[in-house]
């Protein structure tokens, strides 16, 4: 029995190394955390333009931390590619491709159609005040065929004031796309809701604030949509809704209104929403934020057209508890790792990827990463943690066959002094399992039972022919010919060329524990390559029946069977991989 424990459930936000396309979107992750004196700032935006679009923040006094610029397009389908450009206060950053289905950029969240949220670390160009931003895409370019309007820009920024409040904040960015059936309602899957959870907040049970930011791309008004923070529900119902035959209760957070989802009448933002709710009262030891593209409001069991949103992206979220007194809190660093079991076989050098967190005060330099192996040190790593509070990276593993004992320690010296050391140390119990083995054998192949069709189909088309020659000598002649013709050769004793189909039965078993992917089996009658299957996979310690068909003279052959024959499947044993008989066909 294979054992992986504390990964699936418990740490789940551990991206991949970078972003890829995803028709349902790029998952939440924590791009940002802390606790700090002085604040969050999260702004911008006003709807979907045409390039060049402008944008200007006025951030607040302070020393910047940590700030990420986040611009969202739209691509028109997911196949179009271009490019976008910002320059922000007279910085021209470096042009970012936009590859739509081909995308992996670590800076490029592609979902949907073709809708894009992407990010630039921008920490040592913001100032305090102003800073202006200016967008451009290859909308408009010969040959180009990506859409090009940009949704809006957002700035994400942490500064510090040693006079202000102490705060603790959790910043999470991604580009899930929510959809039911779309607009053509012929989309196989749905994706009616998405959750974040922020979990691993320092002070978190004595606020005297809570703030939450959410901002949404592709929204529409009048399609309800909904916001629920631990179980409550955020928002009013608004007066449109209402008038439009909605029940008190519906909310339409996302409504290409920014700023009116509690009260006021916002600013009108097309295709674009960013909104703040105070949850101070919902707020508990651990949190949860759930974004919801429509309820059945009718109870059919699905959401329908006036129901929900028709596709609705989420891309930001963050929490900011707010406290009355400055905060001198240490910093807290913490592990968190997911270890990928397909990756266990022995003698694979495994990257175990893993997310250094410092949910406290701040802290800046070199933190080394150990991991043993039952008690044992096996490697090391050092990374640079920064002002962002989370730092991915992986630690290296020669895996041995058989069960161990994982230990992944951050900070294994204590030369950090942190708040809680009680958090520094991962430990799962895995089975890291052998090689697969790949081995075949020939069984005896059969003769293929098959009626000589054309000769039975011949018989009712001759008695039409006859009947027909009876009054044309043509038609009589032409029987002649088609009934010599279906049966030469059908009937008698054959020659000793004739060639009969045989099925011959392979037999491949992986003898190993780890599954053997993507690999061929090639049949051969003496030495010819007569007929090849491809397998995407067969799993550890298990067995396949296969029948390949071969067509042959009577007589004495050699067959033979190589399975993996291009070594695609690094085996523990090579020897086994091919079987070789001598049939007397007859």
């Amino acid at each position: 029995m294979k054992k992986i424990i504390f990964i699936l459930m418990l740490f789940t936000f551990i991206p991949a190394v970078q972003a890829s396309y995803s028709y349902d979107g790029i998952p939440f992750t924590i791009a940002s955390q802390g606790t700090v004196n002085g604040g969050v700032y999260i702004d911008g935006g006003h709807g979907m333009e045409f390039p060049p679009y402008s944008q200007r923040f006025d951030v607040p006094d302070g020393h910047i931390r940590w700030a990420r610029l986040y611009v969202g397009i739209w691509g028109g389908k997911e196949e179009y590619e271009g490019w976008v450009r910002v320059d922000m206060n007279g910085k021209s950053m470096d042009k970012v491709p936009l590859m739509g289905i081909n995308d992996d950029s670590p800076n490029v969240y592609c979902s949907g159609h073709g809708v894009y949220w992407v990010y630039y670390d921008v920490t040592d160009i913001v100032v305090n005040g102003e800073n202006a931003v200016i967008i451009e895409t290859s909308q408009g370019e010969p040959g180009n065929k990506l859409d090009g309007r940009v949704y809006g820009a957002v700035l994400a920024a942490v500064y510090e004031d040693k006079n202000a409040p102490g705060i603790t904040y959790e910043i999470y960015d991604g580009n899930v796309n929510l959809h039911s059936g779309g607009w053509s309602g012929k989309q196989e899957y749905i994706n009616y809701e998405t959750s974040v959870f922020f979990n691993d907040m320092q002070d978190r049970t004595s606020p005297n604030e809570a703030e939450l930011t959410v901002v949404y791309l592709t929204s529409s008004k009048d399609l309800p949509d909904y916001l629920l923070f631990n179980g409550h529900q955020l928002g009013t119902t608004p007066q449109y809704l209402l008038d439009m035959g909605y029940n008190t209760g519906v909310t339409d957070i996302a409504n290409e209104v920014s700023g009116d989802a509690c009260f006021g009448s916002g600013i009108r933002s097309s295709y674009f929403d960013i909104e703040c709710f105070d949850v101070l009262e919902y707020t508990q030891t651990d949190n949860v934020l759930t974004f919801l593209l429509g309820r059945d409001l009718d109870g059919d069991g699905k959401i329908g057209d006036n129901e929900g949103e028709d596709y609705l992206h989420p891309v930001i979220t963050s929490l900011v508890l707010k406290h009355r007194t400055a905060t001198n809190s240490g910093p807290d660093l913490s592990i968190e790792v997911e270890i990928d079991e397909i990756s266990l076989i022995e003698g694979n050098d495994v990257e175990i990827p893993v997310v250094i967190g410092n949910p406290g005060g701040l802290h800046e330099g070199f933190v080394r990463i150990r991991l043993d192996v039952d008690g044992s040190e096996a490697s090391t790593t050092d990374v640079n943690m920064d002002a962002s509070g989370v730092i991915r990276s992986t630690i290296n593993w020669h895996a041995t066959a058989g069960p161990h004992i994982l230990e992944i320690i951050v900070d294994p010296e204590n030369l950090v002094l942190e708040s809680n050391e009680n958090n520094n140390v991962y430990k799962a119990e895995v089975d890291v399992n052998t090689r697969p083995d790949l081995s075949i054998s020939i069984g005896e192949p059969k003769k293929t039972e098959t009626e000589n069709s054309l000769a039975k189909a011949s018989t009712p088309l001759l008695m039409l022919l006859v009947i027909g020659s009876l009054r044309r000598k043509k038609a009589f002649l032409l029987a002649v010919f088609l009934v010599a013709a279906c049966f030469s050769g059908c009937t008698g004793p054959g020659t000793e060329n004739q060639q009969t189909d045989y099925q011959v039965p392979i037999v491949i078993i992986n003898n190993g524990e780890s599954p053997a992917r993507q690999f061929d089996i090639n049949l051969y009658l003496d030495e010819e390559k007569i007929a090849a299957l491809h397998i995407q996979e067969l799993d550890g310690s298990s067995l396949m029946e296969e029948e390949l068909m071969v067509t042959v003279a009577g007589g004495e052959h050699t067959l033979k069977a190589i399975v993996d024959e291009k070594n695609y499947v690094i085996e523990s044993n090579e020897d086994n991989n091919v079987d070789e008989i001598v049939f007397n066909f007859t």
